[in-house]
């Protein structure tokens, strides 16, 4: 699908808090974005919805993926995201798809098969890797600041989510991996501007509910450099990394769920010295809605290939999930 034009109409099926708090916002500061239509399972949220949102149109799912859009942004329980990604594939949407992609490998091939038959771009909504915070970090990598890279620790967790939220049904993609541990994977696969060897990792499930509720997991990468990653829903807050090098060390304030108006920081650490080094506020959102856009408009992967990162992504989740359930270090190659 190409589009001759200078704005990117988007429909919009799931009105989650995600997108109320950060899609929204985004798309109607945006000069290159417009909101067409907003989808609910429920026509009175949907119109409720439209109208805080200054959107003339509101309906059912099926409404959005009829409409004139030409991009969706699907914002549902994790479980549900394959099925409306391939029928906004076939109906030649443009999709940004909020994180986790999916619950599988096996699912991820076929969302980004169809989005590829249909010539459609799909972008998994990593928003956090837009934040110019990991522009810097990796400049300081670059430049060798901190010497030869050895070791990514990850953490991302807070407090139990309500008893009522779909994080804790498993027929819909709930439980820390797929919510929360994703992060930091994406994280590691950035800063080490590669993929995982093998994946190792341990996941503590609630035995009622039957979905993970705590992990930890630890990746071999080329070099013999390492990644270890924490993450769990009863968890004082914590939502950052760090980075171990022979020289230095850099670790984040806050990596990956940012405001807009939140003023972040990086700490370089070296010869016993703290250097706090202050990152402005960005929409990281916005700046994800926007680079999106301007790949579309363009027909060009501008950032990176979008499909290849979201397989490779959830490559890594399926090396986590068969680590566990086989108690076994996994080869990522073993995955195809």
């Amino acid at each position: 699908m190409t589009i001759s034009k200078t704005k990117i109409k988007f429909g919009v099926i799931g009105c989650s808090k995600v997108a109320q708090r950060y899609f929204f916002p985004a798309i109607n500061s945006s000069e290159i974005a417009s909101l067409e239509i907003i989808g609910s399972r429920s026509k009175e949220k949907a119109e409720e919805w439209a109208k805080q949102n200054n959107c003339k149109l509101s309906g059912n799912y099926d409404d959005v993926l009829n409409s004139n859009a030409d991009a969706v942004y699907v914002s549902l329980p994790i479980g549900l995201h394959e099925e409306f990604v391939i029928k906004a594939a076939e109906a030649g949407k443009h999709v940004l798809c909020e994180k986790s992609s999916t619950v599988s490998f096996e699912s991820a091939k076929r969302m980004v098969e169809s989005c590829k038959k249909n010539n459609v771009r799909l972008l998994e909504g990593f928003s956090f890797r837009f934040h110019p915070q990991h522009d810097l970090v990796l400049e300081y990598i670059r430049k060798e600041r901190l010497g030869t890279i050895f070791n990514f620790y990850g953490m991302y967790g807070f407090p139990p989510p309500s008893n009522d939220d779909f994080r804790w049904k498993k027929e819909l993609g709930g439980g820390v991996l797929n919510d929360v541990t994703c992060y930091p994977i994406c994280a590691s696969r950035i800063i080490f501007q590669s993929e995982p060897i093998s994946v190792t990792s341990h996941l503590e499930y609630d035995k009622s509910r039957l979905v993970d509720m705590r992990n930890s997991i630890f990746m071999l990468y080329q070099k013999n450099k390492t990644a270890f990653i924490s993450s769990g829903f009863d968890n004082y807050y914590q939502s950052s990394y760090s980075i171990w090098g022979s020289k230095a060390r850099i670790t984040t304030k806050r990596s990956y769920a940012l405001p807009k108006n939140f003023v972040t920081s990086m700490y370089f650490h070296q010869n016993d010295e703290i250097k706090e080094i202050k990152i402005p506020e960005a929409d990281q959102f916005k700046i994800m809605v926007e680079k999106f856009c301007e790949s579309i408009l363009s027909n060009n992967s501008l950032y990176f290939n979008f499909e290849n990162d979201l397989l490779a992504q959830a490559k890594v989740m399926e090396a986590v999930r068969l680590s566990h359930y086989e108690k076994r270090t996994v080869i990522l190659n073993e995955i195809k």
